[in-house]
């Protein structure tokens, strides 16, 4: 339309004359009729998505084929055109056609599909419909999900450096809220590197991925010259000793991650130099000053045994000190474990109290300086302070580990009394805390090693004595990663579970009334429950579609587990194979008896079903109730969800996905949102005619309180054939009858009254310093169960409450560390609370 009007509005133009004639005199030819000029195609003409589509292709975009095989690269596909278009400012409405632009083969096919779904005119789909269509074909959120988990679990192993940390950033963009910060993101790139360059790489403490990628980059490149040129040298030992004679100059570097740390050089050696006024040695045939080190196996730089120079951990970092400027700041430990402790007889060990910790120490006199672990450090919560040099330590083993870091003024308490130290933070394994010959020879200390007695005379007190227990050490907790990378070197490993079991067995043929009911007390639920007044319902909001999950990963043992659990469950007809669009994935949870037991991870059914608002009972008002009660009995259903149906209806909503198929729950499982509150009603109705009189019910658990036991008989008897008519089962060994007190809720329950459970408040004065806003709510969580028993709960724990607000920075304050302390030490205020006769 453009080019016609062109035409309209451009006058005729007339032919050109042709040439003229050779003749004299040149005759003017008639004017023909005018011939149309073919419009020209110009720059200006270009449409505005043409104009687009033409600055979209300088950037060279890659084309995208629809293949299957390689979800990452169409995820890569994607994030590069974004990048492009963020750096031409593409309107969001041209964005779609540029992306459709660069699809091929199987790309263009499933776009001819999608485009007829979302209406067929692609200037009227957005860029968020887009990438929602492609990330559903092609990059599914289960594959999203498993990429995550890559990045999780994400090792160094053979790779070198440069490959890892190449792997590093392509998992890491799965995976962002893990390296939010610049912080976690070098945290966990040192967390994955081989052990033998980790610990080197921490022991600078990089502020940044880029620190400590280059500390790391470094360090193998320097291992890898090493060893090509440990593989070079010839057999003899001759050659072996004269190459370790000669100290290969560092480069300098300036190691500084954050910018906190000093650059270290080591000074080139100089052969002339050490010639001059240097005596000829006899052994070695050099000239040098002080002990010859030849043949020695001592490392000719840092002047410590156990290494060659070559090997020198800091020669490796850069940071060994000029050889003929002094002695280099090098320390010795004798024992960091407990198999050295043991070989060493010098040695003594206990367990003291450490800044009100209770700490492993040993008393080496062989050991140069005094030592704390830094696991010991992190534990406690105790403030380091940088040391003004590196310190090399070596150990028995011929290891030298680093260290830059020191507690000062470590208040240890010995026989009574009360002695300051400066440790030294060391990783190390067996001991918290090892005291040497700088603390042992101020202190003016000797060790008896067969009495195993340490003899203190500090000039400031008098003498006194400390006798050395057996080499047992204090329980410590490592994560599942530092166990399975313990697993992988070949640790051994028991596997043990802690069991609560009672102090005698209790048969049911011994217990007056019970023994009357032995089919109420199956070993197993004997199957299907029957159809009942309440049926489990599961009610969505409207407009929600099927939601399903990949499974999770399990450990062998417990896909084991699963096998059993699976197969018990389909005998009993609890669970039926599976074709529901629904699916949850499951896992596994410890109960109190140590037996493990099958949840499903419904989260995401349970954000789209509607609330059950039946009310659960409060536990003060239920306690309110035991006016006078002196003799109490305790039933606790078998699998009480069990023992419920779930409406036909809403079965296939139960589905779950595990490595052995697809199946759905035909009775109420663990983990659904209304599973506690359609139990309770259930319990009400079956119950209702006993509650308040001498029954409290509680979900699955039964209390019976009477005033004597002539009347605890009636009542007991009474509750067992209510269970027995309506065919609900109970578990025997979880039952207690005929109790003078017993533990209820959290609560223990006597005639005297009700009063808080003692592992309960140890649970809460025990409790360390919360640092996040999730353990913060855990402390309210526990305090405030027993808030009845502390008056002003809610003034006293405002500061806390404040600090779990959304948006609310996490600052620990002088108000907040005094309402802690306040809830801690009402403990006090936690004794018996009578109840009112």
């Amino acid at each position: 339309m453009i080019m016609q009007m062109r035409e309209q509005q451009k006058p005729a133009s007339p032919t050109p004359a042709p040439a003229p004639a050779p003749a004299p005199a040149p005759i003017p030819a008639p004017a023909p009729a005018p011939v149309p000029v073919a419009p020209q195609f110009v720059p200006d003409q270009l449409s505005a998505e043409a104009k687009h589509l033409r600055d979209f292709r300088k950037y060279n975009p890659t084309t995208f084929d629809g293949s299957l095989e390689d979800p990452t690269r169409a995820q890569m596909w994607l994030s590069s055109l974004e990048t492009i278009f963020r750096y031409m400012k593409c309107p969001e409405d041209q964005k779609v056609q540029c992306a459709v632009f660069m699809l091929t083969d199987r790309g263009t096919a499933w776009w001819e599909t999608t485009e007829r779904m979302l209406g067929g005119d692609v200037s009227q789909i957005t860029w968020q419909q887009f990438k929602e269509s492609f990330y559903a074909k092609f990059f599914s959120a289960s594959l999203r999900d498993a990429k995550r988990q890559e990045f999780l679990n994400l090792e160094q192993g053979d790779m070198t450096v440069e490959q890892y940390d190449a792997e590093f950033d392509m998992l890491s963009r799965f995976a962002p809220e893990m390296i939010a910060t610049e912080a976690a993101r070098a945290d966990k790139f040192v967390k994955g590197l081989r052990l033998d360059i980790q610990g080197l790489v921490r022991a600078f403490r990089p502020a940044t991925h880029a620190d400590a990628l280059r500390l790391a980059v470094d360090l193998s490149l320097q291992e890898r010259a090493n060893s090509s040129k440990t593989a070079g040298r010839g057999s003899t030992s001759g050659q072996k000793r004269k190459a370790e004679q000669q100290p290969v100059p560092v480069p300098r570097r300036n190691f500084r991650p954050g910018g906190e740390f000093r650059s270290f050089q080591q000074k080139p050696f100089e052969a002339g130099e050490a010639a001059r006024g240097k005596p000829l040695c006899t052994t070695c045939g050099k000239h040098h000053l002080g002990r010859c080190l030849f043949g020695t196996r001592t490392c000719f730089k840092c002047r410590q045994e156990g290494h060659t120079a070559d090997r020198c951990p800091l020669r490796v970092t850069g940071i060994a000190q000029n050889q003929g400027a002094g002695a280099p700041h090098q320390g010795r430990v004798f024992a960091t474990n407990r198999t050295e402790a043991e070989k060493a007889g010098t040695v003594v060990s206990g367990t003291l109290p450490v800044l009100g910790h209770y700490a492993l120490v040993l008393f080496d006199s062989g050991s140069s300086h005094s030592f704390i672990s830094s696991a010991f450090v992190s534990h406690a919560r105790l403030e380091v302070e940088p040391l003004h040099h590196v310190l090399s330590v070596s150990t028995p083993s011929g290891e030298c580990m680093l260290s830059k870091e020191k507690v000062k003024a470590c208040q240890i308490e010995i026989a009574g009394h009360v002695i300051e130290v400066t440790l030294i933070v060391l990783d190390m394994l067996d001991f918290d805390v090892i005291l040497g010959m700088d603390w042992l020879a101020a202190n003016h200390a000797s060790i008896d090693c067969s009495r195993k007695e340490v003899t203190f005379n500090p000039p400031s007190m008098a003498s006194f004595k400390f006798k050395g227990g057996g080499s047992k050490s204090l329980p410590q907790v490592i994560s599942a990663i530092r166990a399975s990378k313990l697993l992988s070197q070949g640790t051994w490993a028991i596997l043990a579970s802690v069991v609560d079991t009672r102090e005698a067995d209790v048969s049911l043929s011994s217990e007056p009334v019970v023994r009357d009911y032995p089919d109420v007390f199956p070993e197993e639920l004997p199957g299907l429950p029957p159809h009942r007044e309440v049926e489990f319902a599961i009610e969505l909001e409207p407009g929600t579609v099927p939601i399903s999950r990949a499974p999770y990963r399990m450990a062998p043992a417990e896909l084991k587990e699963l096998k059993v659990q699976l197969q018990e469950l389909l005998d009993k007809g609890f669970i039926r194979p599976s074709v529901s669009p629904w699916g949850a994935p499951v896992l596994f949870v410890k109960k109190k008896d140590g037996s493990m037991r099958l949840c499903i991870d419904y989260r995401e059914l349970n954000k789209v079903t509607v609330k059950n608002r039946y009310p659960l009972p409060r536990i003060d008002d239920l306690f309110d109730q035991l006016q006078g009660a002196t003799v109490f009995s305790k039933i606790d259903l078998r699998s009480g969800y069990h023992q419920l149906r779930i409406k036909d209806e809403d079965v296939p909503k139960t589905a779950f996905r595990s490595r052995y198929g697809h199946y759905e729950f035909i009775v109420m499982s663990f983990g659904l949102t209304n599973a506690p509150a359609v139990f309770m009603d259930l319990m009400n109705r079956v119950f209702r005619e006993f509650l308040d009189t001498f029954v409290i019910v509680f979900i699955d658990d039964i209390l019976i309180y009477s005033k004597t036991e002539a009347e605890h008989k009636e009542h007991l008897r009474m509750v067992l054939q209510t269970l027995r008519d309506n065919k609900l089962y109970s578990k025997f060994s979880k039952c207690e009858f005929w109790l003078k007190q017993v533990s209820f809720l959290g609560h223990v329950v006597s005639k005297a009254g009700v009063s808080v459970d003692p592992a309960k408040i140890e649970a809460v004065t025990g409790w360390t310093r919360p640092s996040t806003v999730s353990e913060v709510r855990s402390f309210l969580g526990l305090a405030g169960y027993y808030r009845r028993f502390v008056e002003n709960f809610s003034r006293i724990a405002t500061p806390l409450t404040q600090l779990t607000r959304k948006g609310a920075p996490f600052v620990w304050s002088k108000a907040c560390e005094d309402s802690f302390q306040t809830l801690k030490q009402n403990r006090v205020r936690w004794s018996l609370m009578r109840l009112v006769s």
